[in-house]
């Protein structure tokens, strides 16, 4: 028995050491903490689903006021289009006014939305994800029918009209190239 483990120490021994190097592990925690540092910069995202005649885009706001546009394929047009990356940058975005407002609001699923009457080809859905928690539908923001916190409606609304007077403003092109543009 002794024997075995002293013949298959060395392969052991050889492999934790090229497993578990100080480079491996210098690489492995600067890649951690590249993956925290993007959390950090990310304030919130910004969600807009397609429709027939718009691509359906993802707007991830970073806490200098850049934005990442990412616009999704567009797969029924008369030619399919690939995926878009847009650049938006720094201080382009209100995040000041954006933070006091999801600040406030805290946890985004609690906005009260409701249905909305919307077209079933042409109607959109926007949401905002802060905090890892995701919003209803922004355009459909509603009072509560107990009532509710009328801090909360009130924020929620604020919230809406910032998120689509921004949206607005960085003007993305979410049209299909087969639309009448």
């Amino acid at each position: 028995m002794n024997a075995l483990l002293l013949s298959i120490f060395p392969l052991i021994f050889a492999f934790a050491q090229q497993t578990i190097t100080p480079e491996n592990h210098a690489a492995t925690v600067t890649a951690e903490q590249g993956t925290q540092q993007g959390a950090e910069r990310t304030l919130a995202t910004i969600t807009q689903s397609r429709s027939t005649n718009t691509r359906g885009y993802k707007v991830v706001i970073h806490n200098d006021g850049s934005a990442t546009v990412e616009i999704g394929p567009a797969s029924f047009a008369p030619r399919p289009e690939p995926s878009q990356t847009q650049q938006v940058p720094p201080g382009t975005v209100d995040t000041k006014t954006l933070r006091h407002l999801l600040t406030e609001i805290g946890d985004v699923s609690k906005i009260p939305t409701g249905n909305c009457a919307k077209s079933v080809s042409f109607g959109t859905r926007t949401q905002i994800t802060y905090a890892s928690k995701t919003s209803g539908d922004l355009q459909c923001v509603r009072p509560q029918a107990s009532g509710g916190d009328q801090a909360l409606l009130q924020a929620s609304e604020e919230l809406d009209k910032f998120v689509q007077r921004t949206l607005g403003q960085l003007k993305i092109n979410d049209r299909r190239i087969g639309s009448n543009q």
